[in-house]
């Protein structure tokens, strides 16, 4: 790596922790799916800062809202009351299950509430929460332990009690692991780290039916899936079936830190005065952005658009898949959260796919270390997608050939 790039890459490393693997290009502008590094060059954004801005870069109404928000109040505590945060739990419970919100800063955060929150509604000696393996539910103590990946755990061990994992799909073990001590069931609808793997809707009614027969809470995980990405608001509306609790975050406010805790009055009722709390959680300026952000996602077609522009992508990665049988064994996911499942040679190969891409300037990623995994901007256009996959056609032809 050389020039501006480099420089800045330099810079960097003197002074900020080694906790990433970053590609070699700084970042300083964006516009729609386009980036623009600091030396001018130019790439179209399929990963949307993991699946968090899903109207693009700098969309022009939620940069109005931010700036105008930052001119009237910026922040002042959760001790006192907010506008935009009041209207954004608004709409949030005006378009879901859930009647009352409890705001952070992130996803992980949002997840550390509804593990407490689960447990504090359950009483004395009810603490166990059961996730899946392959599972991803954030960075905190509590919330890698709930996360089913034990290379997470390395170096940070012990870690807090009270979390198991099941096998994926598999209801009988699931519930073969409840016990007197659990409390709640914490599952993602779609693993999205996990390789972008849809849990069947059958397994899913077998998780809700396990939880009502044993008086245990539904946890959903939507911080990847909410907030439009798989063609409805929420990817458990396409499920039929209705969880007790679900955490977004991510595209919540397309790019400014913010997450939120969705549930219903009767169990939000165990949250009181000293039991949770967040300084910055719903900051009016991250609240504004996250309120315009979702004005414009329930306008009407948009998230028909999603489903459509989502199937479009499915069906040309399946033609790659077809094309490349050696590299590729078929494509997977919901709306536009979609990945290539790669076969044993294209595991091995995964992440420098990932860099050949790049360098084409193509940004994707590498999940589960099973796919490459596809998260435009919902805005992403037809045309935009071609590109995508005339670029990926040309990566896995290098490998064939």
């Amino acid at each position: 790596m050389s020039g501006e790039n480099a420089g800045w890459a330099e810079r960097s490393d003197n002074v900020l922790t080694g906790t990433y693997a970053r590609y070699p290009a700084a970042m300083v502008k964006g516009e729609g799916c386009t980036l623009t590094d600091a030396e001018g060059r130019e790439y179209l954004d399929c990963l949307a800062g993991i699946a968090v801005c899903s109207l693009g870069h700098c969309h022009p109404a939620v940069t109005e809202a931010i700036c105008s928000q930052a001119r009237e109040l910026v922040h002042v505590s959760n001790l006192y009351y907010t506008l935009p945060q009041i209207k954004l739990a608004e709409l949030l419970t005006e378009n879901s299950f859930a009647d009352q919100i409890f705001m952070a800063n992130s996803g992980a955060e949002a997840n550390e509430a509804a593990i407490k929150l689960a447990r504090i509604c359950a009483g004395p000696d009810r603490y166990g929460i059961i996730s899946l393996v392959g599972s991803f539910h954030g960075r905190t103590l509590a919330t890698v332990a709930a996360t089913g990946q034990p290379k997470l755990w390395e170096g940070f061990e012990p870690m807090p009690e009270g979390f198991s994992h099941a096998p994926f799909g598999n209801l009988n073990v699931l519930e073969s692991m409840i016990t007197d001590h659990t409390c709640a069931i914490l599952c993602e609808p779609l693993q999205g780290e996990g390789g972008v793997r849809p849990l069947d809707i059958e397994y899913l009614k077998g998780v809700e039916d396990l939880c009502r027969k044993h008086d245990l809470l539904l946890i959903f995980d939507e911080i990847q899936t909410g907030i439009g990405r798989t063609g409805s608001l929420f990817a458990y509306e396409q499920l039929g079936i209705v969880p007790d609790v679900m955490t977004v975050a991510k595209a919540l406010g397309n790019g400014l830190p913010i997450g939120a805790m969705l549930t219903r009055k009767e169990l939000a009722a165990s949250f009181v005065p000293g039991t949770h709390g967040s300084t910055f959680g719903g900051n009016p300026v991250a609240a504004a952005g996250a309120v315009a952000t979702l004005a414009i996602i329930l306008e009407d077609g948009f998230l028909d658009g999603v489903k459509e522009k989502g199937e479009y992508l499915q069906a040309g990665l399946e033609g790659l898949a077809a094309r490349f049988p050696a590299l590729a064994d078929g494509a997977r996911g919901m709306g536009l959260i979609r990945g290539l499942v790669l076969t044993e040679k294209g595991v091995a190969n995964g992440s420098d796919m990932v860099n050949r891409l790049f360098s084409k300037g193509i940004l994707i990623n590498f999940a589960g270390n099973a796919v490459l995994r596809f998260l435009p901007p919902l805005i992403i256009t037809t045309e935009e997608i071609d590109r995508l996959l005339t670029a990926l056609g040309d990566v896995l032809a290098e490998y064939e050939a």
